[in-house]
């Protein structure tokens, strides 16, 4: 065992700027350190629920860990944190972020003095700072001094980024029971006018989101408060923005006046203050966000500051259901399928929803059994409130898995279950892509049609669009594509839809090109765009510009994949000349859960490669305002 002390005592200081414990630490400090590399970590119990076990069911122990970043991306906070207090223990104490971290840690085990100590210690040693003040405002709310925290959080406002501090400070009022001021904040937040976001990729989005946040809670403590109209008619304000969302807001308007699906109980200060370390961990990630662009640079891969500090506030309010499937949605995101599994597995009780996400992780892990199991478990745990929502996750798991029989059932049952036109229209396309799921496009046709008339929205009518090109019907929805992409003109995606939808469907190669250049320009480092470019070029047999989009795209999605690009890439690798790897890029393709039908043509492929030569080369067209300018006119 002492072999490994060197290892980990290295990646504690690499972590956190502290000594080597080796050099430093005296005999007490290296029985912790070899206790804490067996699993006795010694952190909140909150914090110890996370941590990962062996077969036995004890921790692995500090020694399963490379670096403390690999803890964390195995859902193991527990580890993470000891790794963090066993290099406080080398005797310089903690730096600012250290001490972020075990404070919190401490506050959710209660242990306010111990908190207060470590921030104590840190204040005033670092870009940290602002958040130490943050969380002593918190500790002086959670020992039941309200006057002296409010105080201390309006200090602490100006160093925190974005709404955080105007969020937090409502948080913290309402769950004082303040609720008239905490109202009051909330309303000097709502802007007078609100302007939705034309695509995904319009900057007002981040913008909208904020308001559509400080909306939702608002008008939640209107109606804790039994203020039902009042609550109703701030809700209108997102209403009036999105006007082609009718049957979306008239289903929450309607749960606003039954209080169906809402969480009505009191917000307390444990929960308040969960959720408000949420919300600085989402505005610190979207500052760094900011500043990346404005240098030039993206953050790929996971993002360790913000998943530690989202763990954090999941383990401040485990019973949080929304703070853990944020972590879970994290780790899903870079395909760390295991560890999302085990963070919906170590839940203080099971859930429903938590269920259906362990099921989704463990399939994409390759884990179908226990997917299956994870499905019914979710099923079965279903209340009222939650039942239309898990049967409908049920079904497009059984539609990955290939359970035709199921998922088709299943699809139908929630159907039943419908009570407005929002869910009426959101299971009738539920089915609709159930059935394209499994070849049956024309069957889908009436239920797709069925859904755009009760929620006659883009993505209800992209919908249509598409499952009538499968089904044989192009014409008919290419007039729906183009109609729509008159209204969407600066929308990327919607370029993509029009451009692959003709050079998948259609003769209209040198168009489709065009249209997908232009999304490209548009985009140029979305995975998708790039790959239908990609598949553009092959069709107009340029092989090696085909070659270097579709690899782009996979870089742009990797640690993740999907089955479209690899099935895209194998045959284009194919034709190349690269037999073997064509063949392990469409393995990997059946990995990825592609539709029944195009499931078999892929094993068709690998057992017989692709007949016949490559696509004739062609002369690229050529790309210039004036022509996209006259094709829009046209259409």
């Amino acid at each position: 065992m002492r072999i490994l002390i060197p290892l980990a005592a290295a990646a504690l200081a690499g972590a956190t700027g502290c000594a080597s414990l080796e050099a430093s630490a005296g005999p007490d400090a290296q029985s912790e350190l070899e206790a804490s590399l067996e699993g006795d970590y010694r952190v909140s119990p909150a914090a110890m629920a996370t941590a990962v076990r062996g077969p036995d069911g004890a921790p692995v122990g500090l020694a399963a860990y490379e670096r403390p970043a690999d803890a964390i991306k195995s859902g193991d906070l527990a580890a993470f944190i000891a790794m963090v207090r066993m290099a406080e223990k080398s005797g310089d104490g903690p730096d600012a972020t250290g001490a972020v971290i075990l404070a919190i840690d401490r506050m959710a085990a209660a242990d306010y003095d111990g908190a207060r100590k470590l921030l104590r210690q840190s204040d005033g040693r670092g870009e940290a700072d602002p958040v130490i003040r943050f969380l002593d405002a918190w500790l002086l709310a959670l020992e039941g001094k309200p006057d002296e925290a409010i105080k201390a959080h309006r200090e602490a406002d100006a160093g925190l980024p974005g709404l955080t501090a105007e969020l937090s400070l409502a948080a913290m009022l309402e769950a004082m029971g303040r609720n008239e001021e905490a109202l009051a904040v909330y309303a000097s937040m709502t802007p007078s006018r609100i302007e939705a976001p034309e695509h995904q990729f319009d900057p007002k989005g981040i913008l909208f989101g904020h308001v559509e946040l400080v909306i939702a809670r608002r008008t939640l403590l209107l109606r804790r408060l039994g203020r039902t109209e009042d609550a109703k008619d701030i809700y209108r304000k997102l209403q009036e923005a999105q006007p082609e969302q009718a049957a979306r807001f008239e289903a929450a308007l309607d749960s606003l006046e039954t209080g169906r699906g809402i969480e009505l109980d009191a917000l307390d200060l444990k929960g308040a203050f969960a959720r408000s370390l949420s919300d600085l961990s989402m505005s610190l990630y979207q500052a760094r966000l900011i500043r990346g662009a404005m240098v030039g640079q993206r953050l790929r891969g996971l993002d360790e500051q913000r998943i530690t500090l989202d763990m954090l506030a999941m383990i401040s309010d485990p019973a949080d259901e929304g703070l853990r499937e944020n972590v879970i949605s994290q780790l899903y995101d870079e395909a760390l399928y295991e560890a999302a599994a085990h963070i919906a597995a170590v839940a203080p009780e099971p859930r429903a929803g938590l269920s259906l996400s362990a099921a989704q992780a463990w399939l994409m892990a390759g884990e179908a059994a226990r997917a299956r199991q994870a499905v019914e478990e979710a099923v079965r745990l279903a209340g009222d409130d939650d039942r239309l929502g898990i049967l409908s996750g049920a079904v497009g798991l059984h539609a990955l898995m290939g359970d035709e029989e199921e998922a088709v059932g299943r699809a139908r049952k929630a159907r039943d279950l419908a009570t407005n036109n929002a869910e009426r229209a959101s299971t009738a396309a539920l089915y609709a892509d159930t059935l394209k799921q499994f070849g049956r496009a024309g069957e889908a046709v009436p239920f797709a049609r069925e859904a755009r008339e009760l929620d006659n929205t883009h993505d209800r009518r992209m919908q249509l669009a598409n499952i009538l090109g499968q089904a044989g019907r192009v014409e008919e929805g290419l007039q729906m594509i183009r109609r729509e992409r008159l209204k969407r003109p600066n929308d990327p995606y919607m370029l993509n839809t029009l451009g692959y939808y003709l050079i998948e469907n259609t003769d209209r190669l040198e168009e489709g090109y065009k249209v997908l250049h232009a999304a490209n320009a548009m985009a140029r480092n979305d995975a998708y765009i790039a790959d239908s470019l990609g598949w553009a070029y092959y069709k107009l047999g340029h092989l090696d510009d085909a070659l270097r989009l579709i690899e782009n795209s996979r870089q742009e999605l990797a640690p993740k994949r999907h089955w479209e690009i690899e099935d895209h890439y194998g045959d284009i690798l194919w034709h190349l000349d690269r037999r073997e790897e064509a063949r392990e890029a469409w393995s990997r393709a059946l990995e990825e859960f592609p539709p029944h039908e195009t499931e078999l043509s892929i094993r068709r492929k690998l057992e017989d490669g692709l007949s016949g030569p490559a696509p004739r080369q062609r002369d690229l067209p050529r790309i210039s305002l004036e022509d996209e300018d006259v094709r829009q006119r046209k259409t």
